[in-house]
């Protein structure tokens, strides 16, 4: 007979072991498309099967997905746009079953800890070949400065950026989601016994420095800030790492690049003249008037919002009457006047307040404050949350792979499991005990039982 935990938990694994490959090319139908969704979706089903059931507080994200779905299709239905519709209903049942798979392994794996091993080699499959593509285009980048890594790189993404490091993405900014949630990690599984896993969290926290990505740097010190600001355990220590972390992005960083002459598109960030970035730099500019938009979208439909996946209905109308100085960038150029169907907020919290408007933000903001709660007192389920809140504030996919793998893993309990697999204690001698036997039942007892 088949077990369907034992298939669930392989689904699982195999997506955990794909973790890191979020762009194979050939495969066009977004941008964003994470190999590991489809095993995910796949056990999403097979635990139909099962006695999984949702928590309490997951009934504020039922709540939103129902009321999300059913307006999108209003608005599709009254504007003809089905395919924004389609494509919108569609993400958030992706998101929806990563969500269910995450939570229900992180139950398996409380209850059968040796499954923890599993985790461990799944997570070195998922982050050795890309850290090793990544110290290829660390080289390339920095020394050789021929290009030659971009023939790997291209094998699994359809964009290949120079002198970048994005390791096997399709982007360099998804390569950093993947360091930071990755490294959280495999930091657990060391601390949970997993000794091996501090070679890989040596070469993430390397590579994620020596990237030089902004976003990373950001996306760790927004999550230092929210740990801080949400939990009294370690308070102290998390103060001194926000502090040297931003001692090295602010000092360290700028010195590493004087010092060994890193020429770059990214080299001027790090001189922190935000208003010459704003003009100048593209990328900067669609991180911050794009979720900008969403907000003022919000407040003209500030009650149900425009719809799940309508959000490009106005942007391109906003963006010339508010951000027209970004029309000098290509990208911006052709999201308002060639493909302003393809324009998204670049957030997820602008994406709901502007498309789900103020019903949309409480039942989301209600799920999320009963994730929080059920963190309790632990420090890896508070930042592992904190990370989650951050790495959402420049990404807007439902189908977001490595924020609802940490959320699940915060609702199963994963972080709250004990050491395990520490080192053995040592074995005290014990002394042979005589062979007993079990004393017969005298005849009045025999009796009396018969």
């Amino acid at each position: 007979m088949i077990d369907i935990r034992n298939l669930v938990m392989a689904m699982f694994l195999l997506s955990l072991s794909l973790l890191t490959y979020d762009s194979l090319p050939y495969i066009p139908f977004t941008v964003y498309r994470p190999v590991a969704m489809f095993p995910m979706f796949a056990a999403s089903l097979l635990i139909l099967f099962t006695d999984f059931r949702f928590k309490k507080g997951d009934l504020f994200l039922l709540g939103f997905l129902m009321y999300s779905i059913g307006h999108s299709m209003v608005v599709a239905a009254a504007s003809g746009d089905i395919g924004s519709s389609f494509s919108h209903v569609v993400t958030q049942m992706f998101g929806l079953s990563m969500y269910r798979v995450s939570v229900y392994a992180a139950e398996q794996i409380k209850q059968d800890p040796e499954l923890l091993k599993s985790v461990a080699r799944c997570v070195t499959v998922a982050f050795v070949p890309p850290l090793a593509a990544g110290f290829l285009q660390l080289a390339d980048a920095f020394v050789v400065k021929n290009g030659f890594s971009g023939a790997l790189t291209g094998l699994f993404s359809e964009k290949v950026y120079t002198r970048r490091i994005q390791m096997l993405s399709g982007e360099p900014s998804w390569a950093a989601i993947h360091m930071l949630s990755g490294g959280l990690l495999m930091f657990f599984l060391y601390k949970r016994g997993f000794r091996k896993q501090i070679v890989l969290l040596v070469a993430t926290a390397l590579l994620m420095v020596l990237s030089f990505s902004s976003y990373a740097y950001t996306v760790l010190l927004l999550a230092l800030v929210f740990y801080v600001l949400t939990t009294n355990k370690n308070r102290g220590r998390m103060i001194v790492i926000l502090g040297a972390c931003v001692l090295v992005i602010g000092f360290g960083v700028p010195y590493l690049i004087e010092a060994f002459n890193i020429s770059g598109y990214f080299t001027d960030r790090f001189q922190f003249n935000f208003a010459q970035m704003w003009q100048n730099d593209n990328s900067v500019f669609v991180r911050i008037a794009f979720p900008a938009i969403g907000f003022i979208e919000f407040i003209r439909h500030p009650i149900f919002g425009l719809g799940g996946g309508f959000y490009h209905t106005e942007a391109a109308e906003l963006l010339r009457q508010y951000f027209s100085s970004g029309l000098k960038f290509t990208e911006v150029y052709n999201l308002v006047y060639i493909h302003p169907e393809a324009a998204t907020s670049r957030a997820l919290v602008s994406k709901v307040f502007a498309e789900e408007g103020l019903i949309g933000v409480i039942l989301f903001g209600g799920f999320l404050v009963s994730v929080f709660r059920s963190c309790g007192a632990n420090p890896y389920s508070k930042f592992a949350f904190a990370l989650c809140l951050s790495l959402v504030m420049n990404f807007d996919s439902y189908a977001f792979l490595n924020f609802w793998l940490l959320v699940g893993f915060i609702r199963g309990g994963l972080f709250d499991m004990e050491a395990v697999f520490g080192e053995a204690p040592a074995l005290k001698p014990v002394r042979a005990k005589r062979r007993e036997f079990a004393a017969k039942p005298i005849y009045s007892e025999w009796r009396s039982r018969a």
